[in-house]
């Protein structure tokens, strides 16, 4: 099963890069796979997995933020496991080498 996470912090004082941050440490103890991007995260397991992931995401956002937003989206696909690699190989092959990402370097000022 994927599942693809956007979790906000709604606070006026919010640093949301320090936030996302918090929420990447929470990431990295899982088991699951996961991919972060500049939009969310996709996400790769069991849907109770899945939803203790995103709780245990949420309750540490929420220790820094009075207001969270959370959007889950999933896509549960019986018999597909890998499905996070898989796709995206996919993807390549069909795109016949143009690259999946174009991204400007960030220059100190």
């Amino acid at each position: 099963m994927l599942a693809e996470l956007r979790i906000t912090p709604l606070a006026p004082e919010a640093d949301f890069a320090r936030h996302v941050a918090t929420v990447v440490e929470v990431l990295a103890e899982t088991r699951l796979h996961y991919q972060v991007h500049a939009m969310g995260t996709t996400l790769e397991g069991e849907l109770e997995e899945i939803l203790d992931l995103v709780r245990r995401c949420h309750s540490a956002l929420r220790k820094h933020a009075n207001r969270v937003l959370i959007e889950l989206s999933i896509d549960d696909r019986a018999g597909k496991e890998g499905e996070l690699v898989r796709s995206m190989e996919r993807l390549r092959e069909f795109a016949h080498g143009a690259p999946l990402e174009r991204l400007l370097e960030h220059r100190a000022s």
